[in-house]
């Protein structure tokens, strides 16, 4: 084989590592950089999670309206060389209401970037590498290491804005100059529409408020962040290994993803211990690293459930001034509640249809011949 040939399949092979790579860092930045920023200059507001809920929120929105194709090459880099220019700007930007709309106006736009990227990564081929796990792990160190490492003052936003920029053109460069077609995308992989991801969005977006009250335990920021990258995104990485099944049995498939949320939330509610806490988060993040089931039907109404999730984390930060952590337990006990009212359904449905067709296949008296 000519050595242009191979050199055209290897970058060929990497092209869905490297788009997944910069989805992950647009994906794990967002989440973590909006809510700090969040936290500096819109405190007053919804103690400060309200960029990263219009965020979420409006990813969750820009999803179900990107059906039919992924966006050209130009658009991914024109939105994400302008989210990292907006990124360093709001960085560099003192508190005040005008900084606090920039951050506002930014989500907006990441929001939008983010939605581009999900829709690349659905139409684009599957990473074919020994182990796929590997971009949102790299992606995770990336992250922490850009927002750990001090830099002075004057060149505050720097390094994110550098990364995110990088994000951009590395996720350009894995597309095609041309049309892309329109290829139907299926809102079922494009919106999180389930309990387990709501569950991991509001772990993710009350990231800071459960750093302050963790600062008090002794817990620093950097090792709460680091917690929660690492729960992200490591997760979604080991249950890719070759040894760990893709494919369970359709029963298993909806009821585990339910009853680690049952579970996970209870401990994070009704927990007492910081172990317990820990071992909430892990189940919680483990429920989001499963696989969604592929065959989910998608009504109008539970097409804009997801929403519940940013609503759910706005008003965990308008109670947290008067209620302390106590308002982010409280969310996560009715997440607890409502992942056992959907796991009784989910089983009440399965066996109800296992019935069904032994009723059916059972002859009535007198019909047999006699």
């Amino acid at each position: 084989m000519p050595m242009s040939d191979l050199l055209h399949l290897r970058f060929t092979g990497l092209r869905a590592p490297a788009l997944a790579l910069a989805r992950w860092t647009a994906l794990l930045i967002g989440w973590v950089w909006l809510g700090a920023e969040g936290q500096r200059l819109g405190w007053s507001l919804a103690s400060g999670v309200l960029a990263v809920a219009l965020w979420w929120g409006l990813r969750l929105v820009l999803a179900q309206r990107m059906r039919h194709g992924a966006p050209a090459r130009g658009t991914l880099l024109t939105l994400g060389g302008f989210t990292a220019a907006g990124a360093g700007f709001v960085a560099q930007a003192d508190g005040g209401p005008a900084s606090f709309w920039m951050l506002m106006a930014l989500a907006v736009l990441w929001a939008a970037w983010s939605v581009a990227l999900d829709a690349s990564a659905i139409t684009s081929k599957r990473c074919q590498c020994p182990w796929v796990g590997w971009p949102p792990v790299l992606a995770a160190l990336i992250t922490w290491t850009v927002l750990s490492v001090p830099v002075d003052q004057a060149l505050t936003g720097l390094p994110i804005g550098l990364v995110l920029l990088a994000a951009s053109l590395l996720a350009s460069a894995t597309v095609t100059a041309g049309p892309t077609g329109s290829r139907h995308l299926p809102p079922s992989r494009l919106a999180s529409g389930t309990l387990p991801q709501t569950s991991m969005g509001l772990m993710m977006g009350s990231l800071w408020l459960g750093s302050a009250w963790c600062a008090s335990a002794g817990w620093s920021a950097q090792t709460v962040v680091g917690l929660h990258l690492l729960l992200m995104a490591a997760l979604p990485g080991l249950v890719r290994l070759d040894a760990i099944p893709r494919q369970l049995p359709p029963l298993v498939s909806r009821a585990l993803p339910l009853t680690l949320v049952l579970m996970g939330a209870l401990l994070l509610y009704a927990g007492q211990q910081p172990a317990h806490g820990l071992v909430g988060m892990l189940l919680l993040a483990l429920a989001w690293a499963l696989p969604v089931p592929s065959n989910r039907i998608a009504t109008p109404m539970l097409r804009w459930a997801p929403l519940g999730g940013p609503l759910l984390l706005l008003a965990v930060g308008v109670w947290s001034p008067s209620l302390g952590p106590q308002a982010l337990a409280l969310a996560y006990g009715g997440l607890s509640a409502l992942a056992g009212l959907t796991l009784m359904t989910v089983l009440v449905r399965h066996f109800a249809h296992q019935v069904r067709p032994e009723q059916a296949g059972t002859p009535r008296k007198g019909d047999a011949s006699s």
